[in-house]
């Protein structure tokens, strides 16, 4: 089986603002800047969707995420 042709597939990707600034919902590490304690880690921050499959992207997120929330427990910032 091959790779699909766009539009044949749904990826939901979107729905949350992600960007370096507080008018955002999330900031660069998918934190919501309203709620300290809430990460988003999957394809939401997505502002579009490419063609194909999101979820290498995805994960690739969701460790620096997870890698980024291991770093603020250690330090008591969370």
């Amino acid at each position: 089986m091959g790779i699909s042709r766009g539009g044949e597939c749904i990826h939901e990707v979107g729905g949350l603002v992600w960007e370096m600034t507080e008018t955002s919902v999330l900031n660069r590490y998918c934190q919501a800047w309203d709620c300290k304690n809430l990460f988003v880690a999957d394809g939401a921050p997505f502002v579009s969707n490419a063609d194909k499959n999101p979820t290498l992207t995805i994960m690739a997120l969701a460790w620096r995420t997870s890698e980024f929330i291991t770093d603020q427990v250690r330090k008591k910032n969370i």
